[in-house]
């Protein structure tokens, strides 16, 4: 899964990603890559469970996009900007929201500014594909099928829609695949706020900025980049302390790396032992036959059971023993569909 990273320039998007990351590069030509991890509390108390060599939380690629910027942005850095965003699964939108060098920030203008954008790229594509289809003398069934669909999608971009916002069948979205549709992306929105703004609980535009997400069912995360780089630097007591001088419950960057996360449909199941506890992320509604691939597809091929036991067993019944005792450990075959967390060892034919 691929997450872009986009933004007008001083937006603080770069600092993002440099703090879900860890990586200070700056975008240039195309992108900085980086991988984010994504945090689990869950993961924290198995590894103080079972005391590993190595903990490993799930993650997901990060990019940090080139050329969202303003006014004199030339139309060759627009064109690759938006090839880039159409390979990503999902979008995060930086936002300035604070005030610099006498300049007031425009979070609700920058917000709309880009929700509109994409809609118009959206409708730029849905238009092109449209008159191609109509100036077709002979049409398959499929075909007829994917200009009313267009024709339909044409439309609602047109009264100001985003396609997250349209009822799309799984029908639709398979023939939607290959279109690098841009507003039927999961998109999370973050305000990056200053010091005085987060301080306050306030920043311009606020309530027209939550409600603009609202009503585009965008999540929202609004934080204050510079303080949370100053908090990554910090050992844990001095971070905590610093968090309660600001009145920040939990890190800004941490809801977004789980926004992200819950926004493309994904869930953990772990493996633990005295080697590694690791969170793997799948996708919701993946059998235990398919979660297998994402450890090794040997694993997958030669599946033959999966046992298994419940994070909140585990956690109340005092360990694997005790949830053995309840009656919570289970053994579960090939299309058992996987649960958030999931606790899960394979047993696996290593001869297929």
């Amino acid at each position: 899964m691929k997450v872009g990273i986009i933004g007008r320039p001083g937006s603080g998007k770069t600092t993002l990603f440099k703090l879900l990351t860890g990586k200070g590069e700056a975008a240039r030509q195309e992108a900085s890559i980086g991988m984010a991890k994504v945090p689990d509390k869950r993961i924290d108390v198995l590894t103080e469970a079972f005391r590993p060599k190595k903990t490993v939380y799930a993650q997901v690629e990060v990019l940090d996009l080139a050329g969202a910027a303003s006014g004199g942005q030339d139309k060759k850095a627009l064109i690759r900007l938006v090839n880039h965003m159409r390979t990503m699964d999902a979008l995060i939108n930086v936002v300035k929201g604070f005030e610099e060098a006498g300049s007031l920030p425009h979070p609700y203008q920058d917000a709309t500014h880009a929700t509109d954008e994409l809609i118009l790229a959206d409708m730029a594509t849905a238009d092109v594909r449209v008159e191609r289809l109509a100036a077709q003398k002979k049409r398959t069934a499929e075909e007829e099928a994917e200009l009313e669909l267009m024709t339909r999608l044409l439309g609602q971009l047109g009264e100001g829609k985003s396609l997250r916002q349209v009822e799309l069948s799984d029908e639709d979205r398979a023939r939607l695949t290959g279109y690098g549709l841009l507003s039927v992306k999961p998109i999370i929105m973050c305000v990056n706020m200053g010091e005085e703004e987060l301080l306050s609980g306030s920043y311009e535009d606020m309530g027209k900025v939550r409600e603009h997400c609202s009503s585009y069912g965008m999540p929202l995360v609004e934080l204050c980049a510079g303080v949370e780089a100053e908090m990554a630097e910090l050992e844990e007591q001095d971070r905590l302390q610093l968090m309660e001088e600001y009145g920040i419950a939990e890190s800004g960057v941490d809801k977004v790396a789980a926004a992200v996360y819950m926004s493309l449909g994904l869930i953990s199941f772990f493996t633990v032992g005295e080697d590694e506890v690791r969170a793997w992320p799948v996708a919701n509604g993946s059998t235990a036959k398919e979660a297998a691939g994402k450890i090794h597809s040997d694993i997958e091929k030669g599946f033959i059971r999966a046992e298994t036991v419940a994070y909140d067993d585990f956690i109340a019944d005092g360990g694997m023993a005790g949830a053995r005792t309840a009656g919570h450990f289970r053994l579960e075959g090939r299309d058992y569909i996987v649960r958030d967390g999931d606790i899960m060892n394979y047993r696996f034919s290593h001869g297929k």
